[in-house]
């Protein structure tokens, strides 16, 4: 693994991790802002719009994480702030990016359900490079296997899954059907919805090969009882707003790059 990518002095070092959750914001808001003008919208409120909703992402996955860790923060207080040690839950930082950016659209006067249309893909996108991220910092792994692409990560000792790689690909593909289907796009929310059904689905089955979260109820862990609930409120929502039937900013594809 490679969790450094080049240590500046004994206590400052720029890590894996960070560079490709860097990267994959920096990427998603430019391409999200660059289709926003193709639809007929300011690329610069997609800009400042992105700005927020980075800092929401990522307070949001910390309070999630540290919510569902509570007694290790009670004894540490300090630990909340180390960041760069880990701890994320994307479940967090979707729900309060979401709520973020429906506030700043509002204020804006952007169409909601046209703007989260346009940004779906590229969360999906960014989600594939954050978890390549995760692999070269070693963490998020999985059960052990005895296939031969299993990975053995550094203090652990035995051959596992590598789920960082295969929730990038998974993700991949989500990106690249959720571009596509902008194609046929028949109402406003209907590929955002879409997207929260096909991540539910994913992650629901990818917590059978991860190996870092314990069953909770049922045999089931907290994610996956999490992307129950998202999966039926996304096709509730997607199912409304199809009856509905309204749709802006209709045109071609948007571009991936």
């Amino acid at each position: 693994m490679h969790p450094v990518i080049l240590r500046v002095t004994d206590t400052i070092a720029i890590k894996s991790w960070g560079i490709m959750l860097a990267v994959a914001f920096i990427l998603g808001i430019l391409i999200t802002a660059r289709n926003a003008r193709k639809a007929g919208l300011n690329f610069s409120d997609f800009i400042d719009m992105g700005f927020w909703v980075v800092i929401a992402a990522i307070v949001g996955s910390r309070v999630f994480f540290i919510l569902f860790n509570l007694p290790n923060y009670v004894q540490d207080p300090i630990a909340v702030l180390k960041i760069w040690r880990g701890g994320l839950i994307f479940y967090g930082g979707l729900f309060a990016a979401a709520v973020t950016a429906v506030v700043f659209m509002k204020r804006r006067g952007i169409p909601v359900w046209l703007g989260s249309d346009l940004v779906a893909p590229q969360v999906a996108l960014g989600y594939a490079i954050t978890r390549v991220g995760c692999f070269l910092n070693g963490c998020c792994w999985g059960k052990p296997t005895s296939l031969p692409w299993g990975v053995v990560f550094p203090g652990v000792g035995i051959r596992l899954h590598p789920v960082q790689l295969y929730a990038s690909a998974v993700n991949l593909g989500i990106f690249a059907i959720l571009v596509v289907a902008w194609r046929g796009r028949r109402f406003d929310g209907q590929i955002f919805w879409g997207y929260l059904m096909l991540y539910s689905i994913y992650r629901f089955g990818m917590e059978f090969l991860r190996g870092d979260n314990a069953p909770l109820a049922c045999g089931l862990t907290v994610p996956q009882l999490m992307s129950i609930v998202l999966f039926g409120c996304a096709l509730a929502a997607w199912l409304n707003l199809r009856a509905r039937g309204v749709i802006h900013g209709a045109g071609p594809a948007p571009e991936t790059v």
